[in-house]
Protein backbone atom coordinates (compact mmCIF):
# COMPACT_ATOMS: atom_id res chain seq x y z
CA UNK A 1 0.00 0.00 0.00
CA UNK A 2 2.42 2.41 0.92
CA UNK A 3 4.47 1.57 -2.54
CA UNK A 4 1.00 2.37 -4.36
CA UNK A 5 0.89 5.32 -2.38
CA UNK A 6 4.11 6.39 -2.72
CA UNK A 7 3.73 5.94 -6.74
CA UNK A 8 0.72 7.81 -6.67
CA UNK A 9 1.99 10.98 -5.16
CA UNK A 10 5.40 10.71 -7.38
CA UNK A 11 3.55 10.73 -9.93
CA UNK A 12 1.69 13.68 -9.58
CA UNK A 13 4.31 15.90 -8.92
CA UNK A 14 5.82 14.91 -12.12
CA UNK A 15 2.73 15.82 -13.67
CA UNK A 16 1.53 18.73 -11.52
CA UNK A 17 4.26 21.30 -13.51
CA UNK A 18 2.65 20.44 -17.14
CA UNK A 19 -0.92 20.61 -15.65
CA UNK A 20 -0.60 24.27 -14.22
CA UNK A 21 1.41 25.22 -17.11
CA UNK A 22 -1.50 24.56 -19.27
CA UNK A 23 -3.80 25.58 -16.27
CA UNK A 24 -1.45 29.17 -16.63
CA UNK A 25 -1.60 29.29 -20.57
CA UNK A 26 -5.81 28.79 -20.46
CA UNK A 27 -5.92 31.64 -18.35
CA UNK A 28 -4.03 34.05 -20.17
CA UNK A 29 -5.86 33.67 -22.93
CA UNK A 30 -4.91 34.55 -26.89
CA UNK A 31 -1.92 36.34 -27.45
CA UNK A 32 -2.20 39.97 -28.49
CA UNK A 33 -0.77 40.76 -31.62
CA UNK A 34 -0.80 43.90 -33.53
CA UNK A 35 -0.29 43.54 -37.60
CA UNK A 36 0.29 46.08 -40.68
CA UNK A 37 -1.03 46.24 -43.69
CA UNK A 38 -1.02 48.95 -45.91
CA UNK A 39 -4.87 48.74 -46.74
CA UNK A 40 -7.84 47.17 -46.50
CA UNK A 41 -7.11 45.34 -50.07
CA UNK A 42 -8.16 41.96 -51.60
CA UNK A 43 -4.08 41.60 -51.61
CA UNK A 44 -4.29 40.75 -47.89
CA UNK A 45 -6.80 38.64 -48.25
CA UNK A 46 -5.10 35.78 -45.97
CA UNK A 47 -4.57 37.98 -43.16
CA UNK A 48 -8.36 39.92 -42.91
CA UNK A 49 -9.90 36.24 -43.74
CA UNK A 50 -7.72 34.90 -40.91
CA UNK A 51 -8.89 37.75 -38.48
CA UNK A 52 -12.66 37.33 -39.54
CA UNK A 53 -12.40 33.65 -39.70
CA UNK A 54 -11.19 33.01 -36.77
CA UNK A 55 -8.01 31.19 -37.77
CA UNK A 56 -5.98 33.64 -35.80
CA UNK A 57 -7.99 32.93 -32.80
CA UNK A 58 -7.94 28.86 -33.58
CA UNK A 59 -4.43 29.40 -32.85
CA UNK A 60 -3.93 31.45 -29.57
CA UNK A 61 -3.99 34.57 -31.11
CA UNK A 62 -6.15 37.97 -30.62
CA UNK A 63 -4.85 40.08 -33.60
CA UNK A 64 -5.50 43.77 -34.32
CA UNK A 65 -4.91 44.43 -37.95
CA UNK A 66 -3.40 48.15 -38.48
CA UNK A 67 -4.01 49.79 -41.89
CA UNK A 68 -0.66 51.50 -42.31
CA UNK A 69 1.65 53.46 -45.53
CA UNK A 70 4.80 50.65 -45.64
CA UNK A 71 7.15 53.29 -44.64
CA UNK A 72 5.89 53.91 -41.40
CA UNK A 73 4.58 50.15 -40.67
CA UNK A 74 9.04 49.70 -40.73
CA UNK A 75 9.59 52.20 -38.02
CA UNK A 76 6.68 50.87 -35.67
CA UNK A 77 8.02 47.54 -36.41
CA UNK A 78 12.05 48.76 -35.76
CA UNK A 79 10.24 50.31 -32.56
CA UNK A 80 7.89 47.82 -30.96
CA UNK A 81 4.43 49.37 -31.99
CA UNK A 82 3.71 46.70 -33.83
CA UNK A 83 4.69 42.72 -34.06
CA UNK A 84 4.11 41.72 -37.95
CA UNK A 85 4.11 43.53 -41.44
CA UNK A 86 2.22 41.93 -44.10
CA UNK A 87 4.40 43.75 -46.77
CA UNK A 88 6.69 41.16 -48.34
CA UNK A 89 8.33 43.77 -50.49
CA UNK A 90 8.74 46.18 -47.18
CA UNK A 91 10.30 43.90 -45.41
CA UNK A 92 12.73 42.66 -48.06
CA UNK A 93 13.40 46.72 -48.47
CA UNK A 94 14.06 47.16 -45.10
CA UNK A 95 16.36 44.12 -44.74
CA UNK A 96 18.60 45.28 -47.82
CA UNK A 97 19.01 48.67 -46.10
CA UNK A 98 20.60 47.01 -42.81
CA UNK A 99 17.80 47.06 -40.25
CA UNK A 100 16.83 43.89 -38.51
CA UNK A 101 13.88 42.82 -40.18
CA UNK A 102 13.49 39.04 -41.93
CA UNK A 103 10.51 38.16 -44.57
CA UNK A 104 9.36 34.73 -43.06
CA UNK A 105 6.45 33.36 -45.31
CA UNK A 106 5.03 34.92 -48.65
CA UNK A 107 0.92 34.56 -49.64
CA UNK A 108 1.22 35.12 -53.52
CA UNK A 109 3.92 33.94 -55.84
CA UNK A 110 3.44 37.67 -57.69
CA UNK A 111 1.32 40.90 -57.50
CA UNK A 112 -2.02 41.29 -59.08
CA UNK A 113 -1.05 44.38 -60.33
CA UNK A 114 -2.14 44.83 -63.89
CA UNK A 115 -1.29 47.84 -66.70
CA UNK A 116 -5.17 49.46 -67.78
CA UNK A 117 -5.42 52.20 -69.63
CA UNK A 118 -8.69 53.99 -71.37
CA UNK A 119 -10.38 52.34 -74.61
CA UNK A 120 -8.99 54.17 -77.24
CA UNK A 121 -5.30 52.91 -76.01
CA UNK A 122 -4.68 49.50 -77.88
CA UNK A 123 -1.04 48.67 -76.58
CA UNK A 124 1.99 49.50 -75.29
CA UNK A 125 3.13 51.53 -78.41
CA UNK A 126 -0.04 53.71 -78.00
CA UNK A 127 1.09 55.12 -74.73
CA UNK A 128 3.53 57.45 -76.35
CA UNK A 129 3.76 61.14 -74.43
CA UNK A 130 0.41 59.72 -72.21
CA UNK A 131 0.65 60.03 -68.65
CA UNK A 132 0.61 56.89 -66.10
CA UNK A 133 -0.43 57.15 -62.61
CA UNK A 134 1.46 54.65 -60.16
CA UNK A 135 2.61 55.17 -56.41
CA UNK A 136 6.10 56.01 -57.11
CA UNK A 137 8.29 52.90 -55.45
CA UNK A 138 5.45 50.94 -54.71
CA UNK A 139 4.49 47.42 -56.56
CA UNK A 140 2.24 48.84 -59.20
CA UNK A 141 5.18 51.05 -60.24
CA UNK A 142 7.46 48.92 -60.63
CA UNK A 143 5.07 46.29 -62.67
CA UNK A 144 4.41 49.26 -65.10
CA UNK A 145 7.67 50.53 -66.01
CA UNK A 146 8.32 46.92 -66.70
CA UNK A 147 5.55 46.05 -68.72
CA UNK A 148 6.29 49.47 -70.75
CA UNK A 149 10.24 48.69 -70.83
CA UNK A 150 8.98 45.27 -72.27
CA UNK A 151 6.48 46.29 -74.68
CA UNK A 152 9.30 48.91 -76.35
CA UNK A 153 9.20 52.01 -74.44
CA UNK A 154 11.42 53.89 -72.51
CA UNK A 155 9.56 54.43 -69.02
CA UNK A 156 11.97 57.13 -68.39
CA UNK A 157 11.18 59.60 -71.43
CA UNK A 158 8.51 58.08 -73.50
CA UNK A 159 5.85 58.09 -70.99
CA UNK A 160 5.07 60.47 -68.37
CA UNK A 161 4.57 58.52 -64.68
CA UNK A 162 2.60 60.76 -61.80
CA UNK A 163 2.26 59.64 -58.92
CA UNK A 164 -0.96 58.60 -57.23
CA UNK A 165 -1.79 56.58 -54.22
CA UNK A 166 -4.23 54.02 -53.36
CA UNK A 167 -5.34 51.79 -56.62
CA UNK A 168 -9.10 52.78 -55.93
CA UNK A 169 -7.98 56.04 -56.31
CA UNK A 170 -6.09 55.65 -59.37
CA UNK A 171 -9.18 53.75 -60.85
CA UNK A 172 -11.62 56.84 -59.78
CA UNK A 173 -9.39 59.17 -61.90
CA UNK A 174 -9.16 56.44 -65.07
CA UNK A 175 -13.18 56.81 -65.23
CA UNK A 176 -13.10 60.81 -65.32
CA UNK A 177 -10.39 60.56 -68.22
CA UNK A 178 -7.88 62.48 -66.01
CA UNK A 179 -4.99 59.97 -66.60
CA UNK A 180 -4.29 57.62 -69.77
CA UNK A 181 -3.30 54.77 -68.18
CA UNK A 182 -2.50 53.50 -64.73
CA UNK A 183 -1.35 50.10 -62.57
CA UNK A 184 -4.87 48.40 -60.72
CA UNK A 185 -4.86 45.91 -58.51
CA UNK A 186 -7.82 43.25 -57.27
CA UNK A 187 -10.89 43.82 -57.75
CA UNK A 188 -10.14 47.09 -59.49
CA UNK A 189 -9.06 45.89 -62.86
CA UNK A 190 -11.57 43.59 -63.04
CA UNK A 191 -13.98 46.17 -62.65
CA UNK A 192 -12.09 48.61 -65.30
CA UNK A 193 -12.25 45.90 -67.82
CA UNK A 194 -15.89 45.02 -67.54
CA UNK A 195 -16.10 48.74 -68.19
CA UNK A 196 -14.55 48.91 -71.10
CA UNK A 197 -10.87 49.56 -70.31
CA UNK A 198 -8.29 47.51 -72.01
CA UNK A 199 -5.69 45.29 -70.38
CA UNK A 200 -2.04 46.13 -71.66
CA UNK A 201 -0.16 43.65 -69.50
CA UNK A 202 -0.13 41.95 -66.15
CA UNK A 203 2.81 41.22 -63.80
CA UNK A 204 0.83 37.72 -63.09
CA UNK A 205 2.13 36.46 -67.01
CA UNK A 206 5.75 38.00 -66.69
CA UNK A 207 7.43 38.07 -63.46
CA UNK A 208 7.49 35.94 -60.11
CA UNK A 209 7.65 39.37 -57.15
CA UNK A 210 7.39 38.83 -53.47
CA UNK A 211 4.15 41.52 -52.20
CA UNK A 212 2.35 39.57 -49.66
CA UNK A 213 3.81 37.80 -46.83
CA UNK A 214 4.88 37.94 -43.32
CA UNK A 215 7.80 40.05 -42.76
CA UNK A 216 9.04 40.68 -38.76
CA UNK A 217 11.77 41.53 -36.60
CA UNK A 218 14.48 39.29 -36.43
CA UNK A 219 14.30 39.91 -32.27
CA UNK A 220 11.20 37.98 -32.70
CA UNK A 221 12.22 35.39 -34.65
CA UNK A 222 15.23 34.93 -31.95
CA UNK A 223 12.99 35.51 -28.86
CA UNK A 224 9.23 35.07 -29.76
CA UNK A 225 9.61 31.91 -32.78
CA UNK A 226 6.59 29.88 -31.38
CA UNK A 227 4.15 32.88 -31.85
CA UNK A 228 5.64 33.81 -35.25
CA UNK A 229 4.91 30.09 -35.76
CA UNK A 230 1.37 30.67 -34.95
CA UNK A 231 0.98 33.59 -37.52
CA UNK A 232 2.40 31.31 -39.92
CA UNK A 233 0.03 28.51 -38.65
CA UNK A 234 -2.81 31.25 -39.14
CA UNK A 235 -1.62 31.76 -42.55
CA UNK A 236 -1.71 27.93 -43.76
CA UNK A 237 -5.02 27.65 -41.77
CA UNK A 238 -6.60 30.71 -44.50
CA UNK A 239 -4.98 29.37 -47.80
CA UNK A 240 -6.37 25.91 -47.16
CA UNK A 241 -9.62 27.67 -46.50
CA UNK A 242 -9.40 29.73 -50.08
CA UNK A 243 -8.65 26.65 -51.81
CA UNK A 244 -11.00 24.47 -50.43
CA UNK A 245 -14.20 26.53 -49.74
CA UNK A 246 -14.33 28.54 -52.89
CA UNK A 247 -18.35 29.41 -52.05
CA UNK A 248 -17.67 30.48 -48.85
CA UNK A 249 -14.71 32.56 -50.01
CA UNK A 250 -16.32 34.35 -52.91
CA UNK A 251 -19.16 35.14 -49.97
CA UNK A 252 -16.71 36.69 -48.03
CA UNK A 253 -15.34 38.39 -50.79
CA UNK A 254 -18.50 39.45 -51.76
CA UNK A 255 -19.48 40.93 -48.09
CA UNK A 256 -16.39 41.81 -46.88
CA UNK A 257 -14.89 43.86 -50.29
CA UNK A 258 -18.37 45.04 -51.27
CA UNK A 259 -18.02 43.68 -54.32
CA UNK A 260 -20.78 42.34 -56.80
CA UNK A 261 -21.25 38.73 -57.81
CA UNK A 262 -19.20 38.45 -60.95
CA UNK A 263 -16.21 40.92 -60.03
CA UNK A 264 -16.08 38.26 -56.53
CA UNK A 265 -16.03 35.20 -58.49
CA UNK A 266 -13.38 36.26 -61.16
CA UNK A 267 -11.64 38.03 -58.44
CA UNK A 268 -11.23 34.13 -56.79
CA UNK A 269 -10.28 33.18 -59.60
CA UNK A 270 -7.18 35.12 -59.96
CA UNK A 271 -5.99 35.11 -56.59
CA UNK A 272 -6.45 31.31 -56.27
CA UNK A 273 -3.87 31.31 -59.38
CA UNK A 274 -1.59 33.20 -57.51
CA UNK A 275 -1.48 32.14 -53.84
CA UNK A 276 1.64 30.07 -52.43
CA UNK A 277 -0.52 27.26 -50.65
CA UNK A 278 2.26 25.98 -48.17
CA UNK A 279 3.52 29.76 -47.69
CA UNK A 280 7.10 29.33 -48.21
CA UNK A 281 9.56 31.83 -49.75
CA UNK A 282 10.34 31.60 -53.36
CA UNK A 283 13.62 32.15 -54.05
CA UNK A 284 12.58 34.14 -57.51
CA UNK A 285 10.13 36.25 -56.30
CA UNK A 286 12.89 37.33 -53.48
CA UNK A 287 15.20 38.18 -56.43
CA UNK A 288 12.91 40.26 -58.30
CA UNK A 289 12.36 42.44 -55.36
CA UNK A 290 16.44 42.43 -55.00
CA UNK A 291 17.62 43.24 -58.62
CA UNK A 292 14.95 46.40 -58.67
CA UNK A 293 17.50 47.38 -55.45
CA UNK A 294 20.35 46.75 -57.14
CA UNK A 295 21.27 44.13 -54.29
CA UNK A 296 20.79 41.07 -56.54
CA UNK A 297 23.94 39.24 -55.01
CA UNK A 298 22.85 39.68 -51.65
CA UNK A 299 22.04 36.10 -50.38
CA UNK A 300 18.63 34.68 -49.37
CA UNK A 301 19.10 33.84 -45.52
CA UNK A 302 20.58 37.89 -45.48
CA UNK A 303 16.95 39.11 -46.07
CA UNK A 304 14.54 36.06 -45.12
CA UNK A 305 14.26 33.04 -42.83
CA UNK A 306 12.91 30.42 -44.67
CA UNK A 307 13.60 27.42 -42.02
CA UNK A 308 10.71 28.71 -39.70
CA UNK A 309 7.84 27.31 -42.71
CA UNK A 310 10.10 24.38 -42.60
CA UNK A 311 9.39 24.00 -39.21
CA UNK A 312 6.17 24.34 -39.29
CA UNK A 313 5.63 22.35 -42.38
CA UNK A 314 7.13 19.40 -40.52
CA UNK A 315 4.88 19.44 -37.42
CA UNK A 316 1.78 19.83 -39.36
CA UNK A 317 2.52 16.85 -41.36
Amino acid sequence: MKLFWGTLIWGFIAIFPAVLSQSFAAEKGPEKVRIAVSSKSLGFLDIWAAREKGFFRKHGLDAEVIAMRPPLAIAALQAGEIDYSFGASTALRASISGLPVKLVSLGLRSTFHTLVAKPNIKSIPDLKGKIIAVTIGAADDVVCRYLVRRGGLDPRTDVVFISMAGSDTRYQSLLTGSIDATGLSLPQFVMAKRRGFNVLGTAVDVLEMATVGIGTSTRKLQQEREQVKKMIRSQLDTMKWVRNQKGDVVQFLRLFFELDDGVAAESYEIYSRLMIEDVRVLPQAVKTVLEQEGKAQLPLDRVADTTIVEEVLRERR
